[in-house]
């Protein structure tokens, strides 16, 4: 409950930050000269969809905001009448808030604003990086695992990899490799199901497992492969090539990823200029 309750009051709290007191029409509060009107409040909602969502749900919770706009109003006041606009500290904070507030209104006035996509674009985004939409090349395999102490000597390793080139052999013999795996693999995760790695495309696995692996044939039972769990005999179940989505399928993806690099292009370009016009300097020996 009280988790729950702090968590409102930090949403209340962020929502009351961004109301301008303003002398509009429609008042809902006021506190000395300061007014809460209804266009401030409908204009924070439209900026905070999660809370919009809430009030949806819970419209009583509107008069928990207009309250906590009151409290925070008047220590605001209070504050104001101490001196506190004074006080290092504070003025600090005021100027660092002041800043990001510019921050985010110039770069959303000059980079967000207009930043379309035509459907031309788009297109031509898609074929100049098709292979980017691509579903990679994927292998379904089981695996058996005999570990190696980290810290094993040669003895062990060896003991490790003849065991590992025993169960090979009953395999090809004609041996069930999933009723293998279930008797003599050592990786709790899939010693249960088998040796059962289902589906898996390139990067998923340690490298020289997945090297080893990607360049079996289907129904292939590898020679131990070495990594730093042990040695791992592998059987290949079954490959998919890779393949690519046509433009349809992947439209939202490639409007995101377009209007992503258009947005980082500005940005970039942006930051150039205002280099130039204003000094910029970084001592990066002073870092702590």
């Amino acid at each position: 409950m009280l988790k729950r309750l702090a968590t409102l009051c930090l949403t209340v709290l962020l929502f009351l930050s961004g109301i301008a007191w303003s002398k509009d029409a429609q008042v809902i509060a006021k506190v000395g000269p300061y007014s809460l009107t209804k266009a401030d409040f409908e204009k924070e909602l439209e900026k905070n969809s999660r809370l919009k969502a809430l009030l949806a749900m819970r419209p009583e919770l509107k008069q928990v905001l207009v309250k906590r706009w009151v409290e925070v109003t008047l220590l605001a006041l209070a504050g104001e009448d101490e001196g506190l606009l004074k006080d290092p500290e504070v003025k600090a904070q005021i100027e660092e808030q002041t800043r990001m507030i510019l921050a985010q209104n110039y770069y959303e006035r000059k980079v967000l604003k207009n930043l379309k996509v035509s459907e031309r674009e788009l297109q031509e985004y898609y074929l100049k990086h098709k292979k980017d939409y691509r579903v990679p090349e994927r292998v379904k395999a089981r695996h058996i695992l005999i570990r190696v102490p980290e810290k094993a000597g040669p003895e062990a390793q060896k003991a490790a990899l003849k065991k590992a080139e025993d169960l090979r052999q009953k395999i090809l013999a004609g041996a069930d490799f999933s009723e293998i795996a279930r008797k003599y693999s050592e990786d709790p995760g899939t010693k249960d199901k088998g040796g059962d790695l289902g589906f898996f495309a390139r990067g998923q696995m340690i490298p020289e497992f997945e090297e080893a692996v990607f360049k079996l044939k289907v129904g292939e039972i590898s020679p131990p492969i070495k990594t730093r769990f042990g040695y791992h005999l592998v059987q290949v179940e079954a490959k998919v090539p890779a393949q690519e989505q046509p433009y349809e399928k992947v439209k939202d993806q490639v409007r995101q990823d377009l209007l992503e690099a258009k947005k980082t292009e500005r940005i970039k370009a942006l930051m150039t200029k205002l280099s130039k016009k204003y000094p910029v300097e970084i001592y990066t020996e002073n870092l702590p």
